[in-house]
């Protein structure tokens, strides 16, 4: 039994003797610059020292540079519909027809009262003819003879009326009769025959203008002081990209900035104007507007992953001597994984992008694949 406990003391003691060899190894790597002779193998990238684009990125809505949307003017029930939709129509093509038998009805009513004031302003006038010379010669008052002018001015008061009443009865047959003001291509159609609608009611369809597509944005407010400034040095020029592919975008202008402020967004609308075709947006779709102001020259540009913070602020670990340096920095701007910062950096300095567990300021650091 002694001999049994005597073998047990022995292997333990021949344990711990190991782990001491090993901790007393690898404390002595550390105790050099976090690193010792041991040199941690990383990834780096160069600063680059060049322009970097001032840019302003805007969630958009896309819709035709021209377009219609048609409302009736006058209320009545859909008799025929002309077109579907999708179809192309031009200028004062046919759309729709409503009921105009009311419309129809008036014209002839306000017709008939005109005809009739136009008798009696004749009858009036031959009246007055025949009383001129008998007020002359004194048979009749001065009395009689101006009731007599004031009946012609009562019964010419009645054509007039009738005949606004007569053209009003005629627009609204006219408007009955729903044409397409430009050129272009029926959209969604909301109404059926049979359907009743009201003069100024919903939409009936929309007529889309082929051509040029505009993209509807809003400018936040922090923003539009240097949209501003880029829009006085001249043309403010954009990138348009659909929401699922931004590897294919497509130019486009500022052509108008409101002059105030929208008050239920807080931010200033805008409107750009495509320059080139875009077979592959369509007009309500929404897509992403990045606004070109220009550029800031002799920029530092590092990749997005090179930047470390702390509680101090944003640093990044340069590469100087061998050894991972901690370089304190500013980040100014952002854009695709790049970064605009200030700080001491040199062009071309290596800058880590990839951070190893065990790195510490001041350790000794070679690139993946060298030798240490």
């Amino acid at each position: 039994m002694k001999l049994r406990i005597f073998l047990i003391l022995i292997v333990l003691a021949l344990a711990a003797g190991v782990a001491y060899r090993v901790n007393t190894q690898e404390g002595g790597s550390d105790k050099k610059g976090g690193g010792g002779d041991r040199a941690l193998s990383i990834k780096t990238v160069p600063v680059a020292v060049r322009d970097f684009p001032r840019v302003i990125d805007l969630p958009g809505t896309l819709e035709a540079a021209q377009q219609v949307v048609i409302v009736a003017q006058v209320s009545g029930t859909v008799l025929q519909q002309h077109v579907q939709e999708g179809d192309a129509v031009s200028a004062g093509d046919m759309l729709f027809s409503l009921d105009a038998r009311q419309a129809k009805a008036r014209m002839a009513q306000s017709q008939a009262t005109l005809g009739g004031a136009l008798a009696e302003i004749a009858e009036a006038e031959r009246k007055l003819e025949r009383l001129s010379p008998l007020m002359e010669s004194n048979y009749i008052s001065r009395q009689e003879f101006a009731d007599a002018q004031l009946a012609i001015e009562a019964v010419r008061a009645r054509a007039g009326t009738a005949r606004a009443e007569l053209e009003e009865a005629r627009l609204d047959a006219q408007h009955a009769q729903i044409r397409s003001p430009i050129a272009g291509r029926v959209g969604r159609i909301s109404v059926r025959m049979g359907s009743l609608v009201q003069a100024g009611g919903e939409p009936l369809t929309t007529i889309l203008a082929p051509g040029a597509l505009d993209v509807r944005a809003s400018v936040a407010q922090q923003n539009w002081a240097e949209l501003a400034a880029a829009r006085a040095q001249g043309k403010v020029l954009a990138e348009v990209f659909a929401e699922a592919d931004r590897t294919r975008p497509v130019r486009g202008e500022l052509v108008f900035a409101d002059s105030q402020i929208d008050a239920t967004t807080g931010a200033v609308p805008i409107k750009v104007r495509l320059l080139d075709n875009a077979d592959t947006l369509l007009s309500g779709q929404t897509v992403h507007v990045r606004l070109q102001l220009g550029s800031l020259p002799e920029s530092r540009v590092i990749p997005e992953a090179a930047l470390q913070h702390a509680q101090s602020g944003a640093y990044v670990y340069v590469v100087r001597d061998g050894r991972a340096v901690v370089q304190s920095v500013r980040l100014i701007r952002s854009l695709d994984g790049e970064l605009m910062v200030e700080g001491e950096l040199a062009a071309g300095e290596p800058v880590l992008v990839e951070i190893p567990q065990r790195l510490k300021a001041g350790s000794k650091v070679k690139l993946e694949g060298a030798r240490g």
